[in-house]
């Protein structure tokens, strides 16, 4: 009897294997973790973290991973929203981007799992830039996804055909600030040929703009910076949008749209995207972030230069990024953290950073010639990169996302008040001094993380 139930069970052991690989499964598919990795981003992005993400499961095949994408750059309330939504049907995905603003809220209620004893382990603390972990209370919860910055793209032709000279790629030598609106108005021309002063200029019919900002928070912080400003001190509890330096960095910016028209207006000024508006030559420069490199990159047609930003009192550069996190509710922390080292480790992902999409946390891809080149050397980075750029990282400040409830502050203060400005309802003086005195008593100062 016992004969025949070993052969009925093998058998049956058997029949069970041959159908799984019938179905293209590995026999040991049963046994693989299965994780899901949340992002957001252009179809680009999407694309290539779907690449790495491949590569990951090939050198790891015991997990399986599975992409969650949310299309677009989701602000800070939408991705709020579908965190919310997430955990309360007990959905939470098991590692990947999160948004910084919403970083300290989210660590401060248990929902990262703690990675100081993991870095530890695998000697991860000193090996990356300083300002790649992110610490609440003395423990490290997150790490920046990438170090990404403010950059100033141009078409070389269009310049060329302006008669503006090649911009420096020195940051500490750029243009100043009159110096950049001088030949932003050498660029603009409207359809009959006429610049901004010229007599019978039509600023409602512009045929080629000198500049295109990318004009939201964190983008808002060089040129702040550079003219000795601020928003709010990093202690939570200090407004500075009311300084001089500060309304006078938010006046310049809007007097390119609504003084010198050498800006597109943000509302009914064009259709067109940046960046298509740069590759077409009806775009001088554009001011934005670096990981547009990817899509720049990609334009065959495009001839396109680099430039450092242009300097008000002092040069300036932040450092921003997504967060990358293991949430706390995975049922597989340890590979979800294997996971989570593949992503941040340019040796694994290096198509992220020679695509243009990224730029390395791992400090040896900064300070080691072999290292730098394996990312910089290509013909998606431009000349003059390293040192408008990667070189401007040096005096970068991060994005000063710990302040408490600075996302409500943004979007229940500053953006509208900052709106206004843009369409020129108001100057920045009245906008922001309004303004200031609301969060001042918004009680939404309540220090920082």
């Amino acid at each position: 009897m016992k004969n025949k139930v070993f052969v009925f069970i093998s058998i049956f052991f058997l029949i069970g294997t041959g159908f799984c690989f019938a179905n293209g499964q590995k026999a040991d598919s049963v046994d693989q973790v299965k994780l899901t990795y949340i992002y957001w981003g252009s179809p680009a992005e999407d694309a290539a973290v779907k690449q790495a993400l491949a590569d990951f499961q090939v050198a790891n095949p015991n997990i399986k991973v599975e992409p969650m994408y949310l299309p677009g750059d989701l602000d800070g309330s939408t991705y709020n929203a579908k965190m919310k939504a997430l955990a309360a049907s007990n959905t939470l995905p098991d590692v990947g981007y999160f948004r910084a603003e919403e970083f300290g809220n989210y660590a401060e209620k248990g929902f990262f799992l703690k990675l100081d004893d993991l870095m530890a382990r695998d000697g991860m603390q000193d090996s990356y830039l300083p300002q790649t972990w992110l610490k609440i209370k003395g423990n490290t919860y997150g790490a920046y996804t990438a170090a990404e910055c403010q950059v100033m793209w141009y078409n070389k032709k269009v310049l060329q055909d302006a008669g503006v000279p090649v911009p420096p790629t020195d940051y500490k030598k750029a243009w100043t600030w009159d110096q950049f609106v001088s030949y932003l108005k050498m660029i603009t021309v409207d359809s009959k040929g006429k610049h901004p002063g010229d007599s019978g200029f039509n600023e409602k019919d512009v045929a080629r703009y000198g500049v295109y900002y990318d004009l939201w928070s964190s983008m808002y912080y060089p040129s702040v910076w550079s003219n000795g400003g601020d928003i709010i001190d990093t202690d939570g509890k200090t407004v500075h949008v009311d300084k001089p330096e500060t309304i006078e960095a938010f006046q310049n910016l809007a007097d390119l749209m609504n003084v010198h028209h050498v800006m597109p207006h943000i509302t009914g000024g064009t259709n067109i995207s940046p960046s298509t508006m740069l590759a077409n030559g009806q775009l001088g420069f554009y001011v934005t972030g670096q990981w547009t490199l990817l899509e720049l990159g990609a334009m065959k047609d495009l001839d396109f230069g680099v430039a450092a930003l242009p300097i008000m009192k002092k040069p300036a550069q932040l450092y921003v990024s997504g967060v990358n996190v293991v949430f706390n509710s995975s049922k597989h922390p340890e590979e979800a953290w294997t996971l989570q080292k593949w992503m941040m480790d340019p040796a694994k992902t290096l198509d992220l950073y020679t695509s243009g999409l990224w730029m390395p946390t791992k400090q040896s891809y900064y300070t080691d010639e072999k290292d730098l080149a394996k990312w910089l050397d290509n013909d998606v980075h431009p000349k003059g990169f390293k040192e408008a750029v990667v070189d401007s990282m040096a005096i970068s400040v991060n994005d000063p996302i710990k302040i408490k409830n600075i996302n409500q502050i943004w979007g229940d203060y500053l953006n509208p008040a900052i709106e206004s400005i843009w369409i020129g309802d108001k100057t920045a003086k009245q906008a922001l001094t309004e303004a200031a005195g609301k969060i001042r008593n918004s009680g939404l100062l309540q220090g920082s993380y």
